[in-house]
């Protein structure tokens, strides 16, 4: 098995957010604006090559290099990434990115995760 990678986002919650978030939207409805959530996204499980590509999307030139796990929102190339989640085979990967830009817009940091 090779390497696997996803992205591990930690925000604010606020009730306009809670159908891009990790649970069904009922869960959150006690959840106070402001509340520190997580969500993952992407479980690119496909191996190391896909990996180290999808790394390189989020401006990070070596994934195991921990210093570049927190990831610039900035530094990520949206339109290399949908390129390459388009060529992948998980349907699933399409909607994260929609999922990470809404919560990029609504402060979030990510982290990614390499795993193998």
């Amino acid at each position: 098995m090779g390497m696997c990678a996803d992205i591990v986002a930690l925000g604010p919650f606020s009730p306009d957010i809670t159908q891009y978030l990790e649970y069904p939207p009922d869960f959150y409805c006690s959840t106070r604006s402001g509340a520190t959530v997580v969500v993952t996204l992407f479980g690119i499980s496909e191996g190391s090559s896909a990996s180290r590509h999808f790394a390189s999307c989020l401006g990070i030139t070596d994934p195991w290099d921990f210093n570049q796990h927190t990831i610039d929102p900035d530094k990520i190339d949206v339109e290399a990434l949908r390129g390459f989640l388009q060529s992948m085979p998980e349907e699933e990967y399409s909607k994260d990115l929609d999922k990470l830009l809404v919560l990029r817009m609504h402060g979030f940091q990510f982290i990614f995760r390499p795993n193998g």
